[in-house]
């Protein structure tokens, strides 16, 4: 009696040969990871704050490039103020916020939320975050959370950081992490920014 089997075939991105063929930096993106890191250049955050915040983001950068993932930034207030998208190569982003040295306006996440929801929606990669540092609150909060259900509801991850209680509960509104508020102080700023890097963790 014959075995009861089906042929099947099987196919995949062709890049088990070696040296590595035209497929290969496509299937790293996949599964790579994307993050666009988001620093409050608001009026209040002028003078130190602004240095130990933009010594923070470099943290960031560097462990978040270390990690496999393209990094893009957004400078925000009241609206957008600068930006890049996510790059592999993170020259852009780290130049942009060289470039980080005026504070003005006010405090209003919204056109934030949706620059960085266009742009880890155009790139092709396994994970995708959005890494929010804040010293206010979000604004239109009632906006900013169904705008973050959008992000969240395309599957993008959202890590905050808050420098003050006050503002780390506001931004805390639209995480997804489960923990505590990330909450920084003036003393540990710089620390508590780059710390959001551990949360680039690829889901299973």
């Amino acid at each position: 009696m014959a075995a009861g089997w089906t042929r099947k075939s099987f196919s995949s991105d062709g890049v088990t040969e070696y040296p590595v063929g035209p497929n290969f930096e496509r299937l790293r993106s996949r599964f790579g990871g994307a993050v666009v890191l988001a620093l409050d250049v608001s009026g209040s955050m002028q003078g130190d704050r602004l240095i130990k915040a933009v010594k923070g983001c470099k943290r960031f950068i560097d462990e978040a490039v270390e990690a496999g993932y393209r990094v893009g930034l957004i400078l925000w207030h009241h609206d957008v103020a600068a930006d890049v998208p996510p790059e592999a190569d993170p020259k852009a982003a780290r130049e942009l916020l060289r470039r980080a040295a005026d504070s003005s306006g006010g405090t209003n996440v919204l056109a934030c939320l949706g620059l960085a929801h266009r742009q880890l929606m155009a790139t092709d990669a396994g994970d995708r975050v959005l890494a929010i540092f804040g010293d206010g609150d979000l604004g239109n909060r009632q906006a900013a959370e169904t705008k973050a259900a959008e992000l969240i509801a395309d599957d993008i991850r959202i890590l905050t950081c808050g420098l003050g209680e006050g503002s780390a509960q506001e931004l805390a509104s639209i995480s997804t992490e489960k923990a505590a508020p990330r909450t920084a102080t003036s003393e540990n700023l710089a620390d508590s920014i780059a710390s959001m890097a551990q949360g680039l963790i690829r889901k299973g």
